[in-house]
């Protein structure tokens, strides 16, 4: 009982790093350094103005332009593949604009390689962040997956109907290949 319990807290830990990662491009320990430390009690400001304003930047960073509204529905593509053909992507986006009960699924097929690891599934759960390090204003799709064995996997809305695959560290992909996957 108790193993199961320290897997739970630890299994929690990982996914809360995860999603720190994953809504800010930082690791957990840089985005704790550049957290604002907490003001003193002998700062000359009232803590009332202080605490909206920084409520309101909260808010301001984290919420969508009203121009697009959430993605939702099925987007498909292929993506270019070093070893294989390509793959073939598809990925369902469920939930509201509220952002209650956001979800994924993604199937995977990675064409012409053997059929027993041509197909990979994934799901879990998506957020939409403001900005990345090319575009302050740039929404960005971010999906943590609870399932399957993939990284968590970046997008920039490019519009109601198109996202177009980030890399790693939220930046757009180099080269002339295509990386959008465009809604059905």
């Amino acid at each position: 009982m108790k193993t199961m319990f320290a897997l739970l807290v630890l299994f929690s830990v990982a996914l809360g790093q995860q999603q720190v990662k994953a809504q800010s491009a930082k690791t957990y320990e840089e985005w704790k350094k550049s957290t604002p430390k907490k003001r003193s009690k002998t700062a000359t400001k009232p803590a009332k103005a202080t605490k909206a304003k920084t409520t309101a930047k909260a808010e301001e960073k984290t919420a969508a332009p009203a121009a697009m509204a959430a993605p939702t529905g099925t987007f498909s593509g292929t993506f270019p593949c070093t070893d294989c053909q390509g793959i073939n992507t598809e990925l369902v986006l469920n939930g509201g604009a509220d952002g209650s009960s956001r979800s994924f699924t993604m199937k995977q097929t990675y064409l012409g390689k053997p059929a027993d690891k041509s197909i990979v599934t994934s799901s879990g759960k998506w957020f939409l962040a403001k900005g990345n390090k090319q575009n302050p204003d740039a929404v960005v799709l971010q999906l943590i997956p609870t399932e399957g064995n993939i990284d968590p996997m970046y997008f920039l809305q490019v519009s109601d109907s198109e996202v177009k695959l980030l890399d790693r560290q939220q930046a757009e992909m180099q080269g002339q290949q295509r990386y959008s996957l465009k809604k059905r």
